[in-house]
């Protein structure tokens, strides 16, 4: 009876054992969770404040005019002039009449400080699909062909049409070799 005593307490502790190394488990995912998400909401706003920074350089930019700040409603952000009112443009009426935003640079301003409210709240999706929209790829090619590889790559030059002959179209007379083995041909 004492031997069972003994596994029966070897086995508790070793069960104590499992579940206080499961709980530090499941708290150090929940803090590189939290670290995650913290870090993901930082780089979504530092986003909101270059692309901030950008509308105000290509505000600046403009010559002559009021700058306009346009989003489409598939939410690309553009910059534009306009020498009247906003009531008086027919470009600028159009272009509302399309849903389409039309903001002076410092109410973009405070509509980038209103998402950035929303990163704050935890709502994520849809200030990124503002980020996507306005991001510009540039993509460039990792891997550069050799020039070998290139004219490789290119279809060839068609041939010169030949003239076909009545021996191409005849079948072609038996098999004179050795036989063939049976397996490279189906049944």
């Amino acid at each position: 009876m004492g031997k069972v005593k003994d596994v029966v307490s070897n086995l508790v502790q070793m069960l104590e054992a499992s579940r206080k190394e499961a709980e530090s488990r499941v708290e150090t995912m929940h803090r590189l969770q939290d670290c995650l998400e913290e870090k993901t909401k930082s780089i979504i706003q530092e986003s909101l404040d270059r692309l901030l920074s950008r509308v105000r350089m290509e505000a600046d930019n403009l010559i002559g005019g009021s700058a306009r700040v346009l989003i489409s409603p598939e939410e690309r952000v553009t910059v534009g002039t306009t020498y009247s009112d906003e009531d008086s443009d027919p470009w600028l009426k159009r272009l509302k009449a399309q849903d389409f935003y039309i903001l002076r640079p410092d109410g973009f301003s405070a509509f980038i400080k209103s998402l950035k409210s929303e990163v704050a709240q935890g709502n994520l999706l849809p200030v990124i699909e503002f980020l996507r929209a306005n991001t510009k790829f540039e993509w460039t090619p990792v891997y550069l062909p050799t020039p070998a590889v290139r004219k490789a790559e290119q279809p060839p030059e068609p041939s010169p049409p030949s003239k076909s002959k009545i021996s191409d179209w005849l079948p072609m007379p038996p098999w004179k070799g050795p036989p063939l083995p049976r397996r490279l041909f189906k049944d």
